[in-house]
């Protein structure tokens, strides 16, 4: 029997963008959140007994290595060490070998794969040859071929581990790096595929299993929910999985429905008790709430002020401990039927709409876009996003007509 730790994406030193504006005690305990949930990932595998750690890609946020992170693991993986645990570790586009980095002695249980191609570990139980881990380490930051064929295949009793930074053919959301194909994985006949670079626990196998275990703690709005790793049981045929939440922080969003509230104070009074059914238990939370449905206060709800002073009002003053805290408030309310469809019926709504409809005219729109290499990459969206995207500047629309009537 052997059990491990699986985990990726620790982005270690995230300047958690966007987010300086906070509160300073509560901007702090964000920036120290990847550290302290990966120092409970490394006492969980401590008290779990696992033979030995996997860290899938992206233990830094960047190639330049900050003195900080690196000690910090130095001294996590130091204390696995002293429990005779070992720990395998892949870089993967954040953090490539060309990287800038200050040279540690690692500990003698540290095991980092190399560029350029698969490289193969052997562990050993109790004198006996047990397990194959089989990966590689990004030796630049964009690593765009599929390199699954290089993988060798299993052809013995032992377990065998494969360990990929990269991105799955059809998955959208994160760049297209290391791509792969599902049915590659399963050809190679491994027990278990440890994966990272995707943001989220996402099972693409279940026998065997290819996991992505998702980033240990959530950065922004897109990364909500329960982040941490996996702890995994290899016993002969059988594989026991059991995700372990270590988050500091976790990020939510909440549907407040207006189609009942008949008062701006009913307004205050539902998003308090929305915000409260977050709280969790010397956990801080960061949520969104948007508020929706057909609603005679829609006019209201358009002052921008009436909604800064309701965040104002659904702060906390204590984040020490447990918090929830309001990150933003959006407005996706709907004027009352009967001013909704006069306001469709309009002839300016008609022409627009038609345009925000018509594929040739969003691509004349942004024809000029798509030739600009930064602007490029936020354009790669599926169907999805698009839909998304046109049903905003429909509500958008909506709210300037009625404003301007």
């Amino acid at each position: 029997m052997i059990k491990f730790l699986h985990c990726a994406d620790l982005h270690l030193d995230s300047p958690f963008k966007g987010l300086s504006s906070l509160p300073e005690g509560l901007f702090k305990r964000l920036s120290e959140s990847t550290f302290l949930s990966f120092k409970r990932l490394i006492d969980l595998a401590i008290s779990e007994k696992v033979d030995f750690v996997v860290i899938a890609g992206d233990l830094y946020d960047s190639g330049n290595r900050s003195l900080k992170a690196q000690s910090f693991l130095k001294n996590c993986f130091v204390k696995l060490e002293s429990h005779n645990i070992h720990v395998y570790i892949s870089h993967g586009n954040h953090d490539p070998l060309d990287g800038q980095w200050v040279n540690l002695d690692w500990p003698s249980n540290v095991h980092f794969f190399e560029g350029n191609s698969i490289q193969t570990f052997h562990f050993e139980k109790e004198g006996r040859k047990m397990v194959c881990l089989h990966g590689f380490s990004y030796e630049t930051a964009a690593v765009t071929d599929n390199r699954t064929l290089s993988y060798p295949e299993k052809k013995d009793d032992l377990y065998h581990i494969g360990i990929l930074h990269g991105q799955a053919d059809g998955y959208s959301g994160h760049s297209r790096y290391a791509p792969f194909l599902v049915s590659e994985l399963l050809k190679k006949g491994y027990d278990y595929w440890a994966l990272g670079h995707i943001h989220k626990k996402v099972d693409l196998s279940i026998e065997p299993p290819i996991r992505y275990s998702g980033n240990i703690q959530g950065r922004h709005s897109g990364e909500t929910g329960e982040k941490g790793g996996y702890i995994v049981t290899l016993n002969g045929t059988e594989v026991e999985s059991v995700f372990q939440a270590t988050s500091e922080i976790e990020w939510h969003e909440a549907m407040i429905d207006l189609t009942e509230a008949d008062s701006l104070q009913e307004v205050i009074t539902l998003c308090e008790r929305k915000v409260n059914t977050y709280q969790q238990t010397y956990k801080g939370v960061f949520l969104v709430l948007t508020l929706s449905g057909q609603t005679p206060l829609y006019e209201n709800l358009l002052d921008g002020m009436f909604l800064e002073d309701l965040q104002e009002i659904l702060l906390e003053d204590d984040y020490t401990t447990s918090f929830v805290h309001v990150v933003s408030i959006k407005n996706e309310t709907k004027p009352s039927l009967q001013d909704e469809r006069s306001l469709k019926q309009s002839e300016f709504f008609k022409d627009i709409r038609s345009v925000i409809e018509d594929d040739l005219e969003l691509q004349k729109a942004i024809a000029e876009l798509t030739t600009h290499k930064t602007a490029r990459k936020f354009l790669e969206l599926e169907d999805q996003d698009w839909e998304e995207i046109q049903k905003q500047a429909e509500h958008l629309l909506i709210s300037e007509l009625h404003k301007n009537r």
